[in-house]
């Protein structure tokens, strides 16, 4: 059986939020991993709310600890950012708050961004969204490169975005636009919510598009009468939970890093928990999902 190596491995700081920066960081080397993911949220780091000299030292930091930020992930879903919306004035603000975005994770030695599709209005049509999307992310691309920061687009629920839900919307954003500094990336819970299995994604979207992977975990539920009752092309997918514990969920996770590994993925996995009730023991639970994809973790010499 093939297995993951631990260096691929990181843990987000997502329910690290009611901690300091400094308990993340020494929390991650207690738990004995060397990589992290940043949340661009309060308080840790934010694009707009901290100076460059602030990041700098954060990057310093990070460094010093002999942590390394592989992936760097903006919040866009709660601020007000939205590359997608029809409002030209609010994305073209957008658009430059991501451009900041990109130079943050420059800042923080972080080759990636995840990028989030944003959103449009329910009367418009579903392509006229993804065509803002595609021109906002063409305003992007020459900044990814400037930083080399490859941006690594993800797909959300019907709530969040209305274009961007399967990896089959995915390859077809990826195909409009091919680009080396334009990428995806696999969250578990997403492939969870519309039954993809990892290996069929990879086989949609090629493995050299996919840069990145959010390994969480969920509970799939049976959708609520008024769900059920919604317009069908509103109820794709099945309801869940969100990122939670992993020892909680119901997602096969080992099945999924063995499909990784043995489809030759080389790049990061991001340890991701994102619910409230996790916050107040964050490393807690950030070790129990270590702990528990352990089986499928490779300790040995990493090869040349």
């Amino acid at each position: 059986m093939k297995k993951i190596h631990r260096s691929q491995i990181a843990i987000g700081n997502y329910h690290y939020v009611s901690w300091s920066l400094d308990y993340f960081l020494h929390s991650v080397k207690r738990i004995g991993i060397g990589n992290i993911e940043i949340w661009g949220a309060k308080p840790h780091l934010t694009v707009d709310g901290h100076s460059m000299a602030q990041k700098r030292d954060i990057a310093k930091k990070i460094h010093d600890l002999g942590l390394q930020v592989v992936c760097f992930c903006p919040e866009q879903n709660s601020y007000p950012i939205d590359i997608s919306t029809a409002d030209k004035e609010f994305r073209n603000y957008s658009i430059e708050h991501m451009k900041r975005a990109i130079e943050t994770a420059n800042v923080l030695g972080a080759g990636k961004m995840l990028l989030c599709p944003g959103n449009g209005y329910l009367e418009e049509p579903i392509q006229t969204v993804r065509d803002r999307f595609i021109e906002s992310v063409n305003e992007l691309l020459p900044t990814c490169v400037e930083n080399g920061v490859v941006l690594v687009l993800e797909t959300q629920d019907q709530a969040d975005s209305i274009f961007m839900n399967t990896v089959l919307q995915q390859k077809e954003v990826l195909e409009l636009l091919p680009h080396p500094f334009f990428k995806g990336m696999l969250d578990t819970v997403q492939l969870g919510q519309f039954d993809n299995s990892v290996t069929e994604s990879m086989r949609i979207l090629g493995t050299e598009n996919v840069r990145h992977v959010h390994l969480g975990n969920t509970i799939l539920k049976e959708k609520t009468c008024g769900e059920k009752m919604a317009a069908p092309q509103w109820r794709l997918g099945r309801d869940v939970c969100g990122h939670i514990g992993f020892r909680e969920g119901n997602l096969p996770l080992l099945k999924d890093l063995e499909e990784l590994a043995s489809l030759g993925y080389k790049d990061y996995i991001t340890i991701e928990i994102c619910q409230r009730p996790y916050y107040f023991e964050a490393e807690r639970y950030a070790r129990e999902a270590f702990e528990c994809i352990m089986p499928i973790i490779d300790e040995g010499e990493v090869e040349v």
